[in-house]
């Protein structure tokens, strides 16, 4: 098989799976990850280490990569569970290695690893408390507690090799480079490819469709990594996109990250000055390599103009030093959500005052409070229809509420990990917690920006809903200065506010 064959095949192939590869193979696509060196630190403490995760992961080729220290220290191995049918022997095994204080690594997918910890609790129950112990706390929103424990559990589950360093994948486009180069003289868009791709400015735009990627917060197998680069190096030398440039591949691709990245193709960024301008021929300015000489208005077939300024607005964003500007139109919900995780610790005070006044915001729409967590109740009749009007007379000042982002145990310090959430809740108390995914944030900063209720998913609502509730029937809430009760019409978004004092009510109305 040669290097090009090879690399063609890690597309929606088998080849992305290190069990059919030899030690050369192997190494020709390494992804070098911070997990390898986790694993030996723990192995060299003699301790029994799960790694978990989905199949294509990347356990295996972790293990092959560690095998000579395996191999030195002649510890126990379990390469895959998916072919066990009776896990009694393992479990014996694992028991007495703990007993013995020998180390181990264990690979398996995630539900043969909970068919396992399940015949492990038959044979010891603290064994397997330490498991489940171990893998609780491998995140955390705090401080995190030294590794007491004999066992360690490594999900790569929680790894995600997209993030903001972009040290691994340019390494991978490198090693993808070298490898391809001594056939690329038999292919001239390969062999363009190859040119493109090693200039540092296009690497850095096609790395950031990566990074929008990543703030989606999908987990991407390694197999999904591999097989995404091998069709942007290689679709053109496949019948089906013969002759098709990288900066068209990265959106034709059908895997699953490839799949992902074209809801962010620069075709859907709207620019009418550009746009004009690029129709027209007239960017004659910043280009990398060379002014392109086939433009949309030279072709009277209009379907055919189209297909060429996809071409060139797609080869525009690599390959024109303005073409950041055009990343720069990625929708703001994308950008804001990527913006809170990045800078959390340094912002987390606007952070959370942000978030309280969006929480309000999907009861009251022209609500600008921010200091106070209004407790919201909403009443309707018909089930089918969004509730017209929400009251308040209680609230939960922003001071005695936190926000935390989760993070790895310091134990599992390095690991390639990007948080997909944040939480809020008491600062005195541990519940109750609002738990604010990717989604969520883009609905409440969708709110923020005036963007109607009632055609936003209801499930956010009834969660903040029932974490206001909550926060009332746990003692967390106080009344309302001068026994002040708001009532808000969420479809007119005004507010009608009851005053109590002295045994009379006073009757005001805010816009």
């Amino acid at each position: 098989m040669t290097k090009i064959e090879f690399v063609k095949k890690l597309y929606n192939g088998k080849n992305c799976y290190s069990d059919h590869m030899n030690d050369s193979e192997l190494q020709l696509i390494r992804i070098a990850s911070n997990v390898e060196s986790i694993i030996s630190d723990m192995l060299s403490h003699n301790r029994i280490v799960f790694l978990t995760g989905n199949p294509g992961d990347g356990k295996t080729f972790i293990i092959k990569t560690i095998s000579s220290a395996v191999d030195e220290s002649k510890l126990y191995i379990q390469t895959d569970l998916n072919n066990v049918k009776d896990y009694s022997k393992i479990v014996e095994d694992i028991v007495a290695l703990y007993r013995g204080n020998k180390g181990a690594i264990i690979a398996a997918n995630e539900y043969p690893f909970m068919q396992l910890c399940k015949q492990i609790r038959r044979a010891s129950g603290e064994i397997y408390d330490e498991i489940q112990e171990v893998k609780r706390e491998a995140i955390v929103y705090g401080v995190s507690q030294p590794l007491k424990s004999r066992i360690a559990v490594i999900d790569l589950n929680e790894r995600n090799l997209l993030g903001t360093d972009y040290d691994l994948l340019t390494g991978l486009i490198d090693k993808l480079i070298d490898i391809l180069k001594e056939d690329a003289g038999y292919n001239a868009t390969l062999q363009y490819n190859l040119t493109a791709l090693s200039n540092d400015f296009v690497k850095n735009q096609l790395l950031s469709l990566f990074q929008l990627a990543a703030a989606e917060c999908e987990h991407f197998a390694i197999r999904d990594i591999l097989g995404a680069f091998s069709f942007i190096f290689t679709a053109c030398t496949m019948d089906d996109f013969e002759n098709c440039r990288y900066y068209s591949a990265v959106f034709k691709g059908t895997n699953d990250l490839l799949a992902s990245i074209q809801q962010f193709d620069p075709i859907y960024l709207t620019c009418p000055f550009l746009d004009e301008a690029l129709w027209n021929g007239e960017i004659k300015n910043g280009w990398i390599f060379g002014v392109p000489n086939k433009y949309p208005k030279d072709f009277e077939d209009v379907d055919v103009a189209l297909d060429v300024f996809r071409e060139l607005k797609r080869q525009y964003y690599f390959e024109n030093r303005n073409g950041k500007n055009l990343f720069a139109l990625q929708p703001d919900e994308i950008k804001k959500c990527t913006e809170i995780f990045i800078t959390f610790e340094a912002q987390k005070k606007k952070t959370k005052e942000s978030l309280i006044r969006s929480i309000n915001k999907l009861f009251l729409p022209s609500s600008d409070d921010k200091k106070q967590l209004h407790i919201w109740t909403t009443h309707r009749y018909d089930m089918s229809q969004d509730a017209a009007v929400a009251v308040s007379s209680k609230s939960v000042d922003a001071s005695e509420l936190e926000i935390l982002m989760p993070k790895p145990a310091d134990w599992l310090k390095g690991l390639e990990y990007v948080p997909d959430h944040i939480i809020m809740k008491p600062k005195s108390a541990d519940a109750p917690v609002l738990t604010l995914n990717v989604d969520f944030l883009h609905t409440l900063n969708a709110i923020e920006n005036g963007y109607p209720i009632g055609l936003l998913a209801p499930q956010y609502e009834q969660a903040a809903a029932m974490f206001l509730q909550q926060l009332d029937d746990s003692g967390f809430s106080e009344s309302n200065d001068d026994g002040e009760i708001i009532i808000a019409s969420r479809t007119r978004s005004y507010k009608k506010v009851i005053h109590i004092q002295n045994g009379k009510y006073d009757f005001g109305e805010e816009n």
